[in-house]
């Protein structure tokens, strides 16, 4: 996995950002190299970044990456297969062996909506196949996509073919934008309570729009945040303070923060933390 500053988003240049997620980020730099790009500017209402996986393991064993979603739909190429994946409220794994490349697009929190134009609720847990949803990411389209001759040239043909269903904002989208840009930017807007007082809305609409949009409730995402950045805190720092950690993360007790933990990772936290590091 490469670290790599940003670029103007036109240039579909490799996004630099923390590989929140991923629980053995260091063994996995080992198995696979992972870039993430920026989308273009119309995309970028919809689209998180695109992202390429490639992985070369000829005479080792197979390697099964494990990875905690995001609030995100993503949607995948190979050249055997392509599918959409919704928000898998679990854990997440994926098996590569020999040798091969993926490319894939995460959407943004309610992103996929006006392409899907359904509520995200359905796939959430679901995985489907892209040709559901995109009838002409058949196979031809799989073939030439990975005869492209670098992962640039593979984000352009990505990016037509979702501008070419000409994706429209509506007022929801922007509602939802604004709601998890104030999430991501004021770590003291810590509950769904916080968040209708300040965007004054009803805790019922809220849950219906999430829902809809998103795929997930808005405590669902709340949450999902606050895990993913414990995880990343236990990857990075030596020593975590867990009580001064979970207290952070806007837990009133330790032990409920630890069984949130344990819960979605498997290990407690500080087990996590020591796994990581034995390997």
């Amino acid at each position: 996995m490469k670290a790599v500053l940003q670029k103007p988003a036109k240039q579909f240049s490799k996004k630099s950002s923390r590989h929140k997620g991923i629980l053995d980020p260091a063994r996995a730099a080992t198995r696979f190299e992972l870039s993430r790009y920026l989308p273009s500017s119309e995309l970028i209402p919809f689209v998180e970044h695109h992202w390429t996986i490639h992985w070369d393991l000829r005479g080792q064993p197979p390697y099964i990456s494990e990875v905690l979603p995001h609030s995100n739909v993503n949607f995948a190429f190979t050249v055997d297969r392509a599918w959409i994946t919704g928000i898998t409220t679990g854990m997440y794994t994926y098996e590569v062996k020999d040798t091969g490349s993926i490319i894939g697009t995460m959407f943004k929190p309610g992103g996929f909506y006006p392409f899907w134009k359904k509520s995200i609720a359905t796939l959430t847990d679901k995985e489907i196949e892209t040709v559901t949803v995109f009838p002409e990411a058949n196979e031809d389209f799989r073939y030439a996509l990975f005869d492209q001759e670098n992962d640039e040239a593979m984000v352009a043909k990505v990016e037509e073919l979702l501008l070419s269903r000409k994706p429209r904002i509506d007022q929801n989208l922007t509602l939802i934008t604004s709601i998890l840009e104030a999430v991501n930017t004021d770590k003291d807007l810590r509950t769904v309570e916080m968040v209708t007082e300040r965007f004054s809305i009803s805790e019922r609409t809220v849950q219906y729009l999430f829902k809809k949009y998103v795929g997930v409730g808005l405590k669902w995402v709340l949450m999902r945040y606050r895990l993913l950045e414990a995880v990343e805190l236990a990857a990075q720092l030596k020593d975590p303070n867990w009580a001064l950690v979970a207290a952070d993360l806007g837990y009133s007790h330790q032990s409920h923060f630890v069984n949130d933990f344990k819960k979605l990772v498997g290990k407690a936290p500080e087990q996590y933390a020591q796994s990581i590091r034995a390997k």
